[in-house]
């Protein structure tokens, strides 16, 4: 077993504990099926790819060589977060005191700047450890640096909806993050659309508050690192939940924390149904059909007057491929297309990204 394994409690053969008796509980799920790893930023996304690409252009497909076993996950545990930090101490503090706190500007960036954080982050030699982080130190870490303090875990009966998702890095051969939700991984796939991040992490952090009547701690959703080297903080809930005074007082606390250490945060709701269905076409049409990108968005970029979708497959080639060409820049980030509204023939398209009404995206 290695070391990460006995660090998040990785059992083999599956759990046989009195949780995993319980009725309803199958222990053989704790028993992962072999999964895939490739050593590219895509993961394994790109490993489908690959395969689809030796199909397509007439190469020898050789899925050994890009595929290799990892270790049993974690066990399933009846539903509850798996969590791989020690329990947060101390009496929990009134909410009322909390929400009179964040009402309060400047009380607010007091405890903004006393704030530490529980965090799972690799040591020299690749190995989670945990550590304690005050602002100072937070302001050095990357999200490469980092690992989930916790992951959801599936159950019987669940009305939820789990993932991973492969996203970029720069520290490491291929990355896929947890999703505890639908509504995450739809948010998720936006920002990588729009964008376009260099690294990201989930559930990275447990940021813990004390007040006088107790503690209060918060894991947000993503971390995520642009190309300029900016950093945004996300948390990602629904209308309903947001309307909550209590959920709100967190994430203003959230808010406050995050300008301390001079990242950007969002809160972000439900997305519309148009934009999830746009965003989930364009996140799996990014193909490998052998043109070259640069040029073809240079091809975008230059052309004189509007360019719409009918256009721009003209302008790529025309035809099926000019499509396939344009979806394949849309799925990079080297076009772009306003996602609120159904895709036409008709839809502009343009090199820089559209948020939209944003409706979805809230501010503190």
């Amino acid at each position: 077993m290695t070391v990460l394994g006995q660090l998040l409690g990785v059992r083999h053969p599956p759990d046989t504990t009195k949780a995993g008796q319980q009725p309803g509980f199958d222990a053989k799920r704790g028993t992962c099926r072999d999964q895939v790893l490739i050593q590219n930023p895509e993961g394994f996304t790109a490993a489908i790819v690959a395969t689809q690409r030796a199909h397509v252009n007439g190469d020898s497909s050789r899925r050994s060589v890009i595929m290799r076993k990892l270790d049993s996950s974690v066990p399933h545990r009846l539903g509850r977060r798996t969590n791989f930090i020690p329990a947060l101490e101390g009496r929990p503090a009134k909410w009322a005191e909390v929400i009179d706190s964040t009402a309060d500007l400047g009380a607010s960036a007091v405890l903004a700047k006393a704030a530490v954080a529980a965090i799972l982050i690799a040591d020299d030699d690749g190995a989670p450890t945990v550590e304690t982080a005050d602002v100072n130190v937070l302001k050095r870490l990357v999200p490469d640096q980092l690992f989930a303090v916790r992951r959801p875990v599936s159950h019987q009966g669940m009305t939820n909806y789990i993932l991973r998702v492969c996203v970029p890095s720069a520290h490491h051969d291929a990355r896929a993050v947890w999703c505890e939700s639908f509504n995450e991984m739809s948010h998720l796939r936006d920002l990588l659309l729009t964008t376009r991040p260099t690294q990201v992490s989930t559930q990275p952090m447990r940021l813990e508050w004390v007040f006088a009547s107790g503690v209060r701690s918060h894991v947000p959703d993503f971390l995520v690192r642009t190309a300029n080297g900016g950093m945004t903080l996300v948390d990602v809930t629904t209308e309903r939940k947001f309307d909550d005074p209590k959920v709100r007082a967190i994430m203003q606390l959230t808010g406050a924390t995050a300008k301390a250490l001079g990242w950007t945060y969002q809160v972000r709701t439900e997305l519309p149904p148009q934009r999830i269905r746009n965003v989930n076409f364009i996140h799996a049409s990014g193909h490998d059909i052998r043109h070259d990108q640069p040029s073809a968005a240079r091809t975008l970029r230059q052309a004189t007057g509007p360019v719409d979708v009918e256009r721009a497959r003209g302008l790529l080639g025309g035809s099926a491929t000019g499509y396939m060409r344009l979806w394949d820049l849309l799925a990079h980030g080297l076009a772009h297309i306003p996602l609120d509204g159904p895709i036409e023939r008709d839809t502009p398209v343009t090199t820089t990204p559209s948020m939209g009404g944003s409706s979805w995206l809230h501010a503190l």
